[in-house]
């Protein structure tokens, strides 16, 4: 099975995971969350929980939608993953003072929307929108958008660092 196949078939687990985690409230969100000082689970775990359902379904379409319409192979997904998770929130504490815990798929998202950024037909287009996103995103109360920046450049460079180089002879 080739690799693009297997990434598709990871999505769809992730999302089967993530739908009846979105229905199921922690008692204590920092136990499944994403903060400055959490635990190794909590930062493994924050991707698949959500606060509900339409915030569990609007980060599956976008994560589904991107690893269909574009070539997004298993290793690609798996280094979303790991940007996301290693999210510097210790760091970006002792900045910006982070007091909730994230939770959410939005941090792999970003980072696929970054690998994305030199595949796209219409780059600049593509770039001003993400940009719009973003921006908007620390507009909303509750919304991590340092976390989305982070993960977004993260994305980014990766692309940047594998994009194949043109000679013009």
């Amino acid at each position: 099975m080739d690799g693009r196949k297997t990434a598709k078939i990871a999505a769809l687990a992730v999302g089967i995971a993530a739908v009846p985690l979105s229905f199921l409230h922690p008692v204590d969100w920092n136990a499944v969350g994403i903060y400055a000082g959490c635990h190794w689970y909590g930062r493994l775990a924050y991707p698949f929980f959500h606060a509900n359902i339409l915030h569990c379904v609007l980060n599956l379409w976008c994560m589904l939608s991107v690893v269909f319409i574009y070539d997004i192979g298993i290793w690609r997904m798996i280094l979303a993953y790991l940007f996301a998770v290693t999210a510097p929130v210790d760091a970006l504490d002792a900045l910006l003072s982070f007091d909730n815990p994230t939770i959410g798929l939005s941090g792999v998202v970003y980072v696929l929307f970054g690998s994305i950024s030199f595949e796209v037909l219409r780059k600049w287009y593509y770039q001003s929108w993400m940009l719009f996103y973003i921006a908007i995103g620390f507009l909303f109360p509750n919304t991590n958008a340092w976390l989305h920046l982070y993960c977004y450049l993260c994305g980014f460079v990766v692309a940047l660092f594998n994009k194949p180089v043109e000679i013009k002879r």
